[in-house]
């Protein structure tokens, strides 16, 4: 179960709200920033030593293609914008999805895999929109190339 406190209670009483990660997470509301969550440690390595094992697992069951197949169409359930992607670019969401999150579990951090799903959903997006034809219409910037702002000319 987790439990709200706020950082003032945190200051105040910090023996309250440690004695209430005994009950599960607490999350330390602030008003200029955002929320905090305070985890046992024990807990939250738990938690991740258990995400990368699911993730490895998934991993080595998706070298059977059947397997991929199913894991993609299953995956509109968690992100139901796939389905305005095309057959092929669903695949390659899963793919990707699934390649990316096996690397963010080994390293424990899920960032990058939150990039990916960002990045496919935005496609998603704009295909909603029927804007395809514009997707091919992109020009590229690679990275670390300045670019004048146009309002400044």
């Amino acid at each position: 179960m987790t439990t709200t406190a706020t950082l003032s209670a945190l200051l105040r009483q910090p023996n309250t709200v440690i004695r209430a990660l005994d009950e599960g997470d607490v999350v330390i509301t602030r008003r200029d920033g955002e929320a905090l969550r305070l985890s046992k440690d024990t807990n939250a390595t738990a938690d991740q030593e258990m995400v990368a094992a699911f993730a490895q697992l998934i991993a080595a069951t998706v070298q059977d293609q059947s397997v991929a197949e199913r894991i993609a169409e299953n995956l509109v359930g968690p992100f139901p914008w796939i389905e305005f992607l095309d057959e092929d670019s669903r695949r390659d969401f899963a793919g990707e999805f699934l390649r990316t999150a096996r690397a963010c579990a080994s390293v424990g951090r899920f960032d990058r895999l939150a990039a990916v799903v960002g990045n496919w959903r935005e496609t998603a997006e704009v295909l909603s929109l029927g804007l395809q034809h514009q997707l091919n219409d992109l020009d590229y910037i690679p990275g670390g190339v300045a670019v004048s702002d146009p309002r400044s000319a």
